[in-house]
């Protein structure tokens, strides 16, 4: 497993051109940020003559999981992604995770910003066939959002139509870049010595933090709330 993804030249497709002061190409960092957010977005393009017009690039919005270098996603046998992810060869996949910590607020409008952190992987679909492989990418999909309590354990056991009506599609990373930004305005020189300007225009930075709130239990709920789903867990280490 490689610790770096470090791109090869300044075309290669995860170099970042824009303020690359913010990019990391670490696998440590790209981990981290994978591993503490619970939605990625996966780009993709369908097969040719899969639809009337198949040549538009699909965004979805997913739950994920990883496992070393790896990122499971799971669907619908039949939904149009799952199809076209599981095809062979190993369709092209792009998968973006984003995490924003803050709305940062200039002067200026376009020195607007957030305050971030983002990892952009690059790597083919493969589908999952080996059952042993799919039930640890299943548990570790299903996990993802709960702040390292084992959800899946703590569950009603798949049974064959669950996973008979399941596709786990894999994409081992091959090409990664992690960005982020942190700190405060910066709005041009010239304004912040302008009287006129800073006496009129509010700058400054509003941190933002997901907060998880109490359980609302099921009309059919019967069973204690797990303490692993409590605010003060699923809280922690935010």
């Amino acid at each position: 497993m490689t610790e770096s993804y470090t791109p090869s030249s300044h075309k290669a497709i995860n170099q970042v051109h824009r303020q690359k002061d913010r990019a990391l190409y670490d696998a440590k960092s790209i981990f981290e940020i994978l591993d503490d957010n619970i939605l990625a977005h996966v780009g993709f393009t369908l097969p040719p003559g899969t639809a009337e017009e198949d040549d538009w690039p699909f965004v979805m919005p997913m739950c994920y999981g990883r496992i070393e270098d790896t990122v499971y996603i799971h669907g619908f046998v039949s939904g149009r992604m799952m199809k076209a992810l599981a095809t062979e060869p190993g369709p092209k996949v792009c998968i973006t995770v984003t995490e924003i910590n803050g709305l940062v607020v200039a002067m200026s409008p376009f020195h607007n910003s957030m305050n971030y952190k983002s990892a952009v992987i690059f790597g083919h679909g493969r589908l999952v066939e080996d059952p042993e492989e799919k039930d640890l990418a299943l548990t570790v999909i299903t996990n993802q959002p709960f702040r390292h309590a084992d959800r899946w354990y703590d569950s009603r056991p798949p049974n064959s139509t669950d996973l008979k009506s399941t596709k786990v599609i894999a994409v081992q990373i091959e090409k990664a870049s992690a960005k982020s930004r942190y700190g405060p305005v910066s709005d041009d020189r010239k304004d912040k010595q302008d009287p006129e300007v800073v006496g009129r225009y509010y700058a400054g930075t509003i941190p933002m933090k997901t907060v998880y709130g109490t359980p609302e239990p099921a009309e059919y709920n019967v069973v204690d709330t797990p303490k692993y789903l409590l605010p003060e867990a699923m809280n922690r280490e935010q």
